[in-house]
């Protein structure tokens, strides 16, 4: 199976570097793998940046700030593993423009999180640090600590991925109503955890208490400023655990001291830490310093999670929690990664097949296990034409923003002229010549779940491996053609390893694919050019 980068699925060993405390259960792992160099180290700032180039892989907490500055002068780096949910102290579209991977550990912190959003809700209704404050100090000031009881109220969760779904799911055993924001949660999975839908706008208004659960990559910075705490019901209460950026913090502090919020817990800060903060000083608010996913259960999963997606993804198995992969990666990769592999190889050999680069492409998918595979297939596709294009690292992450970059486009068609396969791939592409529209197209599948093939050129049927260096060649059908090109390849020591052919009719024009166990010089290749049965003949590399 081919990886996000071809260098991946190549046996090597992979420099992984750690900058951040990790439990000893992840290291283990890295330590362990056979194909691994693991470097565990503090280093940060200029050090960080001068060593980086070296890596394959970054393992990072919360620690390392893994900016534009890092990302450029880490030419060798493939990917950046945060061991946590929160990223942002990593520049995603610094990385996601050299092709460089940004996965994080969300199911492994779910739990903790959700369990600390409840921690700090309680806490802030009830006035528990306040209270606990104050009998340690030999008060019993009970009327100054009248909370709220939960029961009937409303909750208003802002984004409903695992967290978001995980605190409602323990709202209702309080007896609260829940009602949520999140575009893209359908009604379906709605209406199947007891919770309703609706804007932001609708909810605010309406909440007793609201809590963050989105992320930078869903939502904007600032998604609750002055205008949407306005909106609040008088005398809410908000929690954050997601993000800090996500409030404005100058506009909190102003309704918590002019009363509109009642209290707010923040388990997270636009700064952090929040030294000089004016939240430190108010009393209505609980603060606690990212404690979301402390919990010993939590940490050990993080540092397995982290280090075996790190390991599966250098090695090109699997692509979990990619966040910056243009498509979504389930637990079937394995299964769909030979079908993404063939639309590698037609992109890359379409590329090859014209003089300049191709400025349309039109895809189409047949067979019923692929239809819901369209999109990572169109960014195959995207990957291997760029890879004849450009001399950057092309893969899956930065392949489409690359292609528009030149004006490439790729849409879904139907009705192409094909042969008849089960489950089939085929791309046709377009170039502008002069005015003049020239297109070709081909066609390809799988046999045996793994035997990738190439069955059709233009109009012709056709049977071959998509390997290594070969030739495309156009010829008439005539006697004397395998004989010719055979002697000619073997004066030049240029062995054959296969040879496949089709015809539109007999005696009227053939297309060769020869898989070649080395690469013919250019004289060789204009000497078979004048051979008197050769139309055309390309040197292509797949």
């Amino acid at each position: 199976m081919m990886a996000l980068g071809s260098s991946l699925s190549e046996p090597q060993t992979y420099r992984i570097l750690i900058t951040d405390p990790l439990p000893e259960a992840g290291i283990a792992i890295l330590r362990d793998a056979p194909d691994v160099s693991l470097v565990v180290s503090d280093l940060h700032g200029e050090p960080l940046r001068a060593a980086i180039g070296d890596y394959d892989a970054l393992i990072v907490r919360s620690g390392t700030a893994v900016d534009r500055a890092l990302i450029d002068r880490a030419t060798r780096l493939k990917l950046i593993g945060r061991a946590g949910q929160a990223v942002d102290n990593i520049d995603i579209p610094a990385a996601t423009a050299r092709g460089v991977m940004v996965m994080n550990t969300p199911e492994a912190v779910a739990i903790a999180t959700a369990e600390h959003t409840w921690a700090l809700l309680l806490g802030l209704c009830r006035h528990v640090p306040t209270a606990d404050r104050s009998v340690r100090v030999g008060n019993w000031d009970r009327g100054r600590y009248l909370g709220i009881e939960l029961s009937g109220k409303t909750l208003g969760l802002i984004g409903f991925g695992r967290v978001g779904q995980l605190v409602a799911a323990r709202a209702h055993a309080f007896g609260l109503r829940v009602v949520v924001c999140d575009p893209y949660i359908d009604e379906d999975i709605a209406r199947k955890a007891g919770v309703t839908l609706m804007p932001l706008d609708e909810l605010l208004p309406r909440a007793d208490i609201i809590s963050l659960h989105a992320s930078l990559t869903g939502a904007r910075p600032g998604l609750i400023g002055t205008g949407e705490l306005a909106r609040c019901k008088a005398g809410a209460r908000l929690i954050n655990t997601a993000q800090g950026a996500l409030v404005d913090e100058p506009a909190l502090v102003a309704a918590l001291q002019s009363g509109r919020l009642a209290g707010a817990a923040l388990d997270v800060f636009a700064q952090e830490p929040p030294i000089g903060s004016p939240l430190l000083t108010l009393p209505n608010v609980v603060l606690s310093p990212r404690l979301g996913t402390s919990t010993q259960e939590a940490q050990g999963v993080v540092a397995r999670q982290i280090a075996e997606q790190v390991l599966d993804a250098l090695r090109g198995h699997n692509y979990r929690n990619v966040l910056n992969l243009p498509f979504a990666v389930g637990p079937d990769f394995r299964l769909i990664g030979p079908y993404l592999t063939l639309a590698e190889k037609l992109g890359s050999l379409l590329a090859q097949l014209g003089d300049l680069p191709p400025r349309r492409l039109e895809l189409e998918v047949r067979g019923s296990g692929l239809q819901d595979m369209v999109r990572p297939i169109a960014v195959a596709v995207l990957t291997g034409v760029m890879r004849h294009l450009t001399d950057d690292t092309i893969n899956y992450v930065n392949a489409p923003a690359l292609a528009a970059e030149r004006g490439i486009q790729i849409t879904q068609t139907r009705g192409f002229e094909l042969v008849d396969y089960p489950n089939l791939i085929s791309v046709r592409a377009q170039w502008d010549d002069e005015g003049d529209d020239r297109e070709r197209l081909l066609a390809g599948t799988i046999f045996g779940g793994s035997d990738i093939r190439l069955v059709q050129i233009d109009h012709i049927r056709m049977d071959a491996r998509p390997f290594g260096p070969a030739l495309i060649m156009q010829s008439r059908d005539v006697p004397g053609l395998m004989g010719g090109v055979g002697s000619l390849l073997a004066r030049h020591d240029i062995n054959i390893a296969e040879w496949r052919l089709g015809r539109d009719t007999p005696g009227g024009i053939a297309l060769s694919v020869l898989n070649l166990d080395s690469v013919p010089a250019d004289e060789v290749l204009e000497q078979l050019r004048a051979l008197p049965q050769v139309v055309a003949v390309r040197l292509v590399s797949l």
